[in-house]
């Protein structure tokens, strides 16, 4: 039996390979277009230069009841063992984080959206300066596996310029995520102030 040459099983490879990169995309773009919108609060950095272009990261903060997602170790913050799901509630046009829970079913119960992620928690205990009393604040970073958004230069460097702010302000930014019914977070893409940017590659 004769076997195909060499640059024959070169192309069979290369369209394979491509089928299924293909493939890949046609499932994330079903499974973004068929998940739960959900607006998660940011705050922006700069553009950083890629070999295929430019992107803006970002990170997802929110505030959250004290206890509910982080706990305390003496001075320090930590975030609560074995909560591999986040719980997120409806407050007007976005969502913000509540809690963390341990499944799927447990963090439906605590919010309207079920992620899967982790959070990096970070705060303070309450204190009195004076006469003043300061509340206890507790804030957390999510990690949901989305931190950027892939842009062209141009679009880049406006958005990053826009999340900046006037005057060391920054506007009103979220991440629009799709959620899927595996919790899986999926970017579909970013609004700072009045403006809408959405990825348009899948």
């Amino acid at each position: 039996m004769r076997l195909p040459s060499i640059p024959a099983r070169i192309v069979t490879a290369v369209v394979l390979l491509t089928l299924g990169l293909v493939g890949l995309v046609v499932r994330e773009g079903v499974a973004r277009a068929g998940g739960q919108e959900v607006r998660l609060a940011i705050t922006g950095y700069d553009p950083r230069s890629l070999l295929t272009g430019h992107y803006v990261q970002f990170q997802l903060v929110d505030k959250i009841p004290p206890q509910q997602m982080c706990v305390w170790k003496g001075s320090r913050l930590e975030a609560a063992p074995g909560q591999l799901w986040l719980a997120a509630r409806r407050d007007g046009s976005a969502h913000r984080l509540v809690a963390a829970a341990p499944s799927r079913a447990a963090a439906l119960r605590l919010g309207d959206v079920a992620m899967r992620g982790a959070a990096l928690c970070y705060g303070m205990r309450p204190l009195t300066i004076g006469d003043r009393e300061v509340p206890e604040t507790v804030s957390a970073t999510l990690d949901i596996g989305v931190d950027r958004i892939h842009l062209d230069q141009g679009e880049a460097q406006r958005l990053e310029t826009a999340l900046r702010g006037r005057d060391g302000e920054p506007p009103p930014s979220w991440a629009v995520v799709s959620v899927g019914q595996d919790g899986k977070a999926r970017l579909k893409g970013v609004i700072v102030g009045d403006r809408r940017v959405d990825l348009s590659w899948f």
